[in-house]
């Protein structure tokens, strides 16, 4: 549930900084593997650039 939570925050666009307060964690390394992202959400990044 922890990656789940960490992954919805980040593909709504929480600040990463924001979820790592919000799950306790104490750098952002670790917030980093908690937070996952769809690869629908890293598409949509992509077609930003069109």
């Amino acid at each position: 549930m922890r990656h789940h939570l960490a992954s919805k925050l980040a593909m709504a666009g929480v600040d990463l900084n924001i979820v790592r307060e919000l799950m306790g964690h104490g750098n952002l390394d670790m917030t980093r593997r908690y937070a996952h992202l769809a690869p629908e959400h890293k598409a949509a990044a992509v077609n930003l650039l069109r």
